[in-house]
């Protein structure tokens, strides 16, 4: 499937990201690390949420949970 849109992810690395999971839940922070499975490993992370926006040095995000991912 030649038409499908590539996410080049090695552009991103050292960037911030937002990063929507498939739960519903978002996360900004610095891309540091993914695979060919699309898990993402960002670091000095803010959940960002309504209730009680909270804070992680360091988070993993597992490929089929990652629902888009913007700059």
């Amino acid at each position: 499937m030649e038409n499908e849109k590539q996410i080049d992810l090695e552009k991103m690395l050292n960037v911030i990201v937002v990063v929507s999971a498939k739960d519903g839940r978002r996360f900004r922070g610095k891309l540091t690390q993914y695979d060919a499975h699309m898990n993402l490993v960002l670091e000095e992370v803010e959940e960002l949420s309504k209730e009680a926006p909270a804070k992680h040095k360091l988070i993993m995000i597992k490929g089929g949970n990652v629902s888009s991912i913007s700059v």
